[in-house]
């Protein structure tokens, strides 16, 4: 093999690590947002899906308990959808790099 050849093999390996670095970092970041259908709720949630910020409008106050706490289950099940969904992105762009 001549040092070129290393050479070529090296940037390609240091290419492909940044692009890791990258997408890691990318992960890192990643969040999503949904609000429900009423408008009621809006929700954060983290790239794993657990929730950082919660919204209620002060008409959720009028509904009882249970129909809140639905609420806010589905729309922070939605916004975990979402995520997943960018982190599937981000990851398939990393193996799509790697071919």
């Amino acid at each position: 093999m001549s040092a070129r050849q290393v050479d070529e093999i090296v940037e390609r390996a240091r290419e492909r690590l940044g692009m890791l670095e990258d997408v890691m970092a990318g992960l890192g970041d990643v969040t999503a947002d949904a609000t429900s259908a009423d408008g009621r709720v809006r929700v954060r949630v983290d790239g794993g899906g657990g929730m950082i910020a919660l919204d209620l409008a002060e008409s959720a106050c009028r509904l009882d308990a249970a129909e809140v706490s639905a609420t806010i289950l589905a729309t922070v099940h939605e916004a975990a959808r979402i995520a997943a969904g960018k982190r599937a992105r981000l990851l398939s762009e990393l193996r799509d790099s790697f071919r």
